[in-house]
């Protein structure tokens, strides 16, 4: 199941990007996005983040009353008008169920943007598809809150 998503940004690429590779930032987006455990890493241009969260119900039967949802951006080189691609997958450890795509950052008229893309998909018999629809709202919503973090971030 293709899945995209867009978050603007009120900054360059430049600010953009250190914000997006700040540990601080990467913890305030697990609180507010209602992780009830998380694991932050930043290392240079790479970053993962480990989230349990609450379980869709659909999911539930399958995975428990949490899920584990692990993110991992690498981000590339940026180009002259500070553009920059990251390699994206998020894995859903001892389950069936992968996302990866890439994210690309790039200027706007007012800022930034990031647009997230991804193939995500379930390999399980007959409901996968269905586990898909349920998860893709959860992904997208994940992005809003990095937006919504970053309002905050970048003016303080």
């Amino acid at each position: 199941m293709q899945i995209s998503a867009t978050a603007l940004f009120p900054a360059d690429p430049v600010r953009v990007f250190a914000m997006q590779t700040d540990r601080a930032f990467l913890e305030e987006v697990c609180r507010l996005g209602g992780a009830v455990a998380y694991e932050v890493e930043a290392i240079g241009n790479r970053t993962k983040m480990s989230r349990s969260m609450p379980s869709p119900d659909v999911a539930r039967k399958f995975v428990g009353d949490t899920i584990t949802v692990v993110e991992t951006y690498l981000w590339g080189t940026a180009s002259a008008d500070g553009t920059r691609i990251a390699d994206l997958v998020v894995d859903v450890p001892g389950t069936p169920g992968r996302m990866t795509g890439a994210a690309v950052l790039s200027p706007t008229p007012s800022g930034s943007q990031i647009v997230v893309s991804g193939d995500l998909v379930v390999r399980l018999p007959l409901v996968g598809r269905k586990l898909e629809q349920a998860a893709a709202p959860a992904l997208t919503a994940g992005v809003e809150v990095q937006e919504k973090v970053a309002r905050r971030y970048l003016l303080a």
